[in-house]
């Protein structure tokens, strides 16, 4: 071969050398940016469907359950101590307590506590269920500085800010960001009720100690179940969205209708449940069985209106009621 022809073979071997590490490279950097844009692989934590229970215990309280975990919500046992349709505190600031009594008979085990906002009627038994059971108090700042007041210790509260989420044993929670109900046709937050509860409290407190310090809603993924958890007649739409749950509780009160569409807007944006229960609907205080009941009703035809498929369960006071 003459050095002509050498030197024109060893550069077309330079050359094949160079396009294949030209190409290794442009196949290492794809493959950088798949795993960029992708993120790594991580094993799923998929929880096996299984059967829940949800116990309505009057206003907005909850006891969902699944046979592992019993996770209560804004519990308030001690509205059944007074007459129905009575309110004893109306516009006096008086000292309150929870009634034990009522607590003791239907309460026995609770693991957790979800609170939505600090007023009395969802925070005023959950710190005595926490000293009695061992729950643990998941709130805002302004319900764990009450609960505080009562002698819960730290460890029995879990603080949360909203947009948490946060993975139990055998549940998982996402904090939502969440609104007041529209009250005193929508002058509710003029009051010194939507204000927030320092540390330093000591019970026994007056009822107007139980301010608000903010709403919050709550995604509970238990046994395979998606239950969004509201304890107010009022949402952030854009919180809403993508939610999916399959079981959704709803603040029916009659405050709800300040809002523009509600029902509508709602479910459209947590892409219809198939089931939806009635919460905080009762007014226990303020009004007769007989006008909650038709308050109830038609919340459940606005729900159907809004989603024929939806099935809407008006519930009973301490009857369980299973979904698989």
């Amino acid at each position: 071969m003459s050095h002509t022809n050498l030197r024109q073979s060893l550069n077309w071997r330079r050359f094949d050398c160079l396009a294949g590490i030209i190409s290794l490279a442009a196949i290492m950097i794809g493959a950088t940016v798949v795993m960029a844009a992708t993120g790594p692989s991580r094993p799923t934590k998929a929880r096996t469907r299984g059967a829940i229970q949800l116990t309505y215990l009057g206003n907005a309280g909850w006891r969902i359950e699944d046979g592992h975990s019993v996770v209560l919500v804004d519990p308030n046992l001690s509205q059944f101590r007074n007459k129905r349709g009575t309110d004893p505190n109306n516009d006096k600031d008086e000292i309150i307590a929870p009634d034990t009594a009522q607590i003791d008979s239907r309460v026995h085990r609770a693991d957790y506590i979800l609170i939505t906002d600090a007023h009395e009627d969802h925070l005023l038994d959950a710190p005595y269920i926490s000293n009695k059971t061992g729950a643990v108090i998941i709130g805002h700042e302004t319900a764990a500085n009450i609960a505080r007041a009562y002698d819960v210790p730290d460890e029995k509260l879990i603080t949360v800010r909203r947009g948490e989420d946060y993975d139990f044993d055998g549940f998982s929670l996402k904090v939502i960001l969440s609104l007041h109900s529209p009250l005193l046709r929508k002058r509710y937050f003029n009051k010194p009720w939507a204000g927030s509860a320092p540390r330093g409290l000591k019970a026994p407190l007056h009822e107007s100690a139980f301010v608000e310090g903010g709403s919050l809603a709550y995604l509970l993924r238990i046994a395979g179940h998606r239950v969004l958890i509201m304890g107010t007649m009022n949402f952030i739409e854009r919180e809403m969205e993508g939610l999916r749950p399959d079981v959704a509780l709803v603040g029916a009160g009659s405050s709800r209708k300040e809002n523009f569409d509600y029902a509508d807007r709602l479910l459209r944006a947590l892409g219809y449940p198939a089931v939806v229960f009635p919460t905080h609907w009762d007014s226990y205080g303020s009004m007769s069985e007989e006008e909650a009941t038709r308050g109830v009703q038609e919340f459940v035809t606005e729900v159907k209106v809004a989603s024929p498929k939806t099935r809407v369960i008006a519930p009973q006071y301490f009857q369980p009621i299973s979904l698989p």
